[in-house]
């Protein structure tokens, strides 16, 4: 039978079949083992957010992804680590974040009633179930409110201090206990001296690290807390009747004090006095929504605040929104402004609006620190009558010193402004003296531009000649490390030769006519003449050597001829040929610096999970489509797909390869040729960016352009 394999090969497909499916079936259950395995022994190890597990592990094959928002540094590498460990497990990856920072931190609890509000910030040690549980035994029947957010970095002994704070609202009708940073603040109404007594020794003893920030508690009325005055003595003498006891002085004017602070997050704590529970209310509602993130709620009520106290509060929210993180205050009659613009708009705008407001506050502290740029981008370009600056200065003053240089070299051209104030200039690299020297050598050509994407510096444009040219490129050449500095110049046409002259096919294939030397017979019917020796003279420098046969006297012409009797006219001297041109070597252009310069620092990304064209694209790739028709014919583009890890499937690969055939196909139609464009994708293999947030992630959702190496 075995040598029959028409009778048993057929068999084998339907066995394949089975065998396949069998492993497809068996591949499922081993993933669905690997990670439920993986997330307890995750679980077991303690890792959890109140108590509860915070990592999803997914299994492709024997690796397993580990996902879900850690709740501290190192905890998601450790939970990785733990799935390794399981049986079975081959590669274990982290792809996880991180629950948001308490910074600032606020808590609050506040009663009204038989309800509790609990707002603000919790650790992810079961403090929140903690918490709850206090205010339902200090309301017994009540309502618990619980707005909380879980945080790291929570400052160790706040949750024992609010439950102390909650306990003492079970003996008030109504009142607050409120944190800001490690500060502890109490106010309520209570019921009677023996209750205000009991709340106040019971706050004496704060947990250790909180700090005591005051208590405001109001017993039952201002006689039941004075003494009773000592009886007069009895004198010898007629007693003096006693003076008329003085007015009760009237209370001190109430001070404002009241701050608001923003966190990277976007959380706001509102910590501070206002002058009634309406103001309160319409705080809050205004904090709410000047962000997404939490609002904290720690201000207590002062009754006799000066009316423009709330107005400049609700003011001050507003402009909080131009930071990305920052702090408001108002202390009596002085506001100060702090913190980290959120745009350069923003930086622009909103120094001059707190400066310029006229309500009857004087402006103490203001600084307002510009915002963070990455990739930090300058650039400069000379053209169309103008130099015009673009891109980001470090400071005002960095901004102004490059204007000042743009003038001096402008030699008659108009400065167009255009730049704005950013950090995150790199370090090691001074910002003056390299802007300075781009723009000394940018003042040299006919037009270009000098474009500077953090330490790596672009001159690209048209040179007057070719000695302007050599002297530009040595200039840039002599800049020292960190700064990495290219060149793509060009000449005018008048300083590159014509290219010679190629003759056609046709000309090339047909035989060269003979030479007509004034109808001379054939060579071998002359006389060989005896040349007597002659000291040789020097031949011109490029004078072609004569033939040898014309050195003999000419012959007779036939006998028909008129003039048979007419000596022969001499051949005349060859005539010396011009040596053929040289052609000037053109450099071949740097396809490199030519895209770099025209993507000006944009980035081609796409939205989550697509690969559609955004509205941003459209000029980029135009900018980048002309440039690419000045590199050489046969460079050849990769233009690099890439996906991110998060929600990582088999699909990354697909998806990376559809979003770089979808720009490729874009600049083909803007006149790009073809052939010099090849789609690549790399699915997540190639991050640029950490997958800690959804920012981050979505720098991995891009496309690349990189000029491949010949040969």
């Amino acid at each position: 039978m075995l040598h029959q394999p028409r009778r048993w090969l057929p068999g084998l497909v339907p066995l394949a079949l089975l065998a396949g499916g069998s492993l497809w079936w068996k591949q499922a259950d081993i993933e669905r083992d690997l990670s439920q395995r993986s997330r307890d022994a995750i679980a077991a190890s303690g890792s959890t957010i109140d108590g509860k597990p915070w990592a999803t592990v997914t299994a492709l094959g024997r690796d397993v992804v580990v996902a879900g928002d850690a709740p501290a540094d190192g905890v998601g590498i450790g939970a990785a680590a733990t799935a390794l460990q399981q049986r079975g497990v081959r590669q274990a990856i982290a792809d996880t974040d991180l629950i948001p920072a308490a910074d600032p931190f606020g808590w609050s609890a506040r009663r009204e009633g038989q309800t509790i509000t609990l707002s603000g910030q919790v650790a992810p040690d079961g403090a929140r179930e903690r918490l709850v549980e206090a205010a339902r035994r200090a309301v017994p029947g009540g309502e618990v409110s619980d707005l909380m957010t879980t945080a790291r970095g929570v400052p160790a002994g706040a949750a024992a201090a609010g439950i102390l704070g909650i306990e003492q609202l079970g003996r008030v009708a109504s009142g607050s206990a409120t944190l800001a940073g490690n500060a502890f603040r109490f106010t309520g109404n209570a019921a009677d001296a023996a209750t205000q007594a009991a709340v106040t020794a019971a706050l004496a003893n704060l947990p250790q690290g909180i700090v005591r920030g005051g208590v405001n508690l109001a017993g039952p009325g201002a006689a039941a807390s004075e003494q009773a005055p000592a009886p007069a003595a009895i004198l010898p003498v007629a007693p003096t009747p006693p003076a008329p006891p003085a007015p009760p002085a009237p209370p001190p004017p109430a001070v404002a004090d009241w701050s608001a602070t923003r966190g990277q997050d976007g959380s706001l704590l509102l910590s501070g006095t206002v002058a009634s529970e309406e103001a309160r209310r319409r705080i809050i509602d205004a904090a709410m929504a000047s962000t997404t993130g939490p609002v904290i709620d720690a201000m207590d009520v002062a009754a006799g605040l000066p009316a423009n106290v709330e107005a400049k509060a609700l003011a001050a929210l507003k402009q909080l929104e131009g930071l990305s993180a920052g702090t408001a205050r108002i202390a009596g009659t002085t506001f100060s402004f702090s913190g980290v613009a959120a745009t350069p708009a923003a930086f622009d705008g909103l120094a001059a609006a707190i400066r310029g407001a006229s309500d009857g506050f004087s402006l103490g502290e203001l600084i307002v620190a510009p915002p963070r740029i990455d990739p930090f981008t300058w650039s400069a370009r000379k053209g169309e009558g103008a130099i015009t600056l673009m891109g980001f200065a470090p400071s005002e003053a960095e901004k102004a010193a490059v204007l000042a240089e743009t003038n001096r070299i402008a030699g008659g051209l108009r400065v167009v402004d255009q730049m704005r104030v950013a950090s995150g200039f790199p370090s090691g690299v001074e910002f003056g003296p390299l802007t300075s020297a781009a723009l000394a050598q940018l003042g040299r050509l006919t037009e270009g531009s000098a474009q500077l994407i953090g330490n790596r510096l672009t001159l690209a444009g048209r040179a007057p000649d070719v000695a302007t040219s050599m002297a530009v490129r040595q200039a840039l050449a002599e800049l020292r490390a960190p700064v990495a500095a290219v060149s793509d110049l060009s000449l005018p046409a008048a300083e590159i030769p014509a290219p010679v002259a190629t003759p056609p096919l046709s000309a090339d294939l047909t035989p060269p006519p003979p030479r007509v030397e004034a109808m001379a017979p054939p060579v071998a019917d002359l006389p060989l003449p005896v040349v007597p020796p002659l000291a040789p003279a020097p031949p011109p420098p490029a004078a072609v050597p004569a033939p040898a046969i014309a050195s003999a006297p000419a012959p007779s012409p036939p006998a028909a001829s008129s003039a048979a009797t007419a000596p022969a006219a001499p051949t005349p001297p060859p005539v010396a040929a011009a040596p053929p041109p040289v052609p000037l070597s053109i450099p071949r252009p740097n396809c490199s610096a030519i895209m770099q310069t025209a993507l000006e620092g944009d980035r081609i990304l796409f939205d989550y999970w697509k690969a559609e064209q955004r509205s941003e694209h459209a000029a980029v790739l135009d900018r980048l489509a002309t440039a690419l028709k000045r590199c050489a014919p046969d460079e050849r583009i990769e233009v690099a797909g890439h996906a991110d890890l998060h929600n990582r499937t088999n699909q990354n690969q697909k998806l990376s390869e559809e979003r770089a055939a979808l720009m490729r196909s874009e600049l083909v139609r803007r006149g790009v040729p073809a052939a010099m464009l090849d789609a690549v994708g790399y699915a997540e293999t190639r991050p640029i960016a950490p997958s800690h947030s959804d920012e981050s992630r979505a720098l991995n959702r891009r496309v690349e352009f990189h000029v491949r190496p010949r040969g």
